[in-house]
């Protein structure tokens, strides 16, 4: 990474607050700060490693939501690591779990920690859609649903906090991400965690898995237009019986990802929310 990132400000109608945040969700995974309203416009800001993604995301945005501003500056990546520690706070995960950053793993803390380094990859445990499943990564444990000996499959696992969770439930499996700056950071929290031999890690997506390789448990935060498209191929690599769970999903965008897997034999799912994301848990 170099000395420098490039901070994109954005500032936009309330209105627009769901087509600007399903936009950066899919151009800028690793998340982005909430700076509040101001002058009754909402105010994001994001930073970028590389200044190709920042210009890839002001297109989308303008193309988009032309009335949005944008404002770019350059920042030095101490800023990022201080932002960084200033935000990123320790985050329950049920009762067994609680995610923490690096420079506060050796604390004290009230549950097993889940220890991720920040950076340009998503999955720090704040951003809803990743609460949501690990969550259910909690619930489907005490329900008996999954358990250590079990296979998982972590698509588009980003940061490798959905993975590492798994491993440390006691399943073994892989997390794939198209990003190999993603694969790098979740090869990075994996060893944190001491979880490497539980979490197999590639740059690929559901097509680059072995013909034949079944998993009892998939995880799939991504996007629901992605979702909808690798339905079939998901599905095909889903054991039976099996737990399917489902995010990155708007909440109007819910019943529109549920019909396209039950169209693949699956049955109606458990769809909870929270703000105006969706989850999507499928058991067969």
């Amino acid at each position: 990474m170099e000395n420098k990132l490039t901070r994109l400000d954005i500032s936009y109608a309330p209105e627009r607050d769901d087509l600007v945040t399903a936009l950066l969700y899919m151009h800028t995974p690793w998340g982005w700060q909430d700076e509040g309203l101001k002058d009754s416009l909402r105010r994001l800001t994001v930073h970028f490693d590389r200044p190709e993604q920042s210009a890839e995301t002001e297109a989308a945005l303008l193309d988009a939501c032309p009335d949005v501003t944008l404002e770019t500056t350059s920042v030095d990546n101490a800023d990022w690591n201080s932002a960084w520690k200033k935000y990123f706070t320790p985050i329950p995960v049920g009762t067994r779990f609680v995610v923490v950053p690096s420079w506060l793993k050796d604390e004290p803390q009230s549950a097993q920690p889940i220890v991720i380094e920040p950076k340009m990859a998503f999955g720090t445990g704040h951003h809803q859609t990743t609460a949501l499943c690990l969550g259910a990564l909690d619930t489907l444990t005490s329900e008996g649903v999954i358990a250590a000996g079990q296979s998982f499959l972590d698509l588009g696992t980003g940061s490798g906090i959905l993975g590492i969770t798994a491993a440390k439930l006691g399943l073994a499996g892989l997390g794939l991400d198209i990003d190999p700056v993603a694969v790098d950071n979740a090869r990075e929290n994996a060893a944190l965690n001491a979880v490497e031999d539980r979490l197999e890690l590639g740059v690929g997506s559901i097509d680059s898995i072995a013909a034949g390789r079944r998993f009892d448990c998939i995880l799939a935060n991504i996007l629901a237009n992605p979702l909808i498209d690798m339905a079939e191929d998901i599905v095909g690599r889903l054991a039976a019986p099996g737990v399917l769970v489902l995010s990155g999903i708007l909440r109007e965008q819910a019943d529109r990802v549920a019909e396209a897997y039950m169209g693949q034999g699956l049955p109606a799912p458990e769809i909870s929310f929270s703000g105006e994301w969706a989850l999507l848990v499928f058991r067969t």
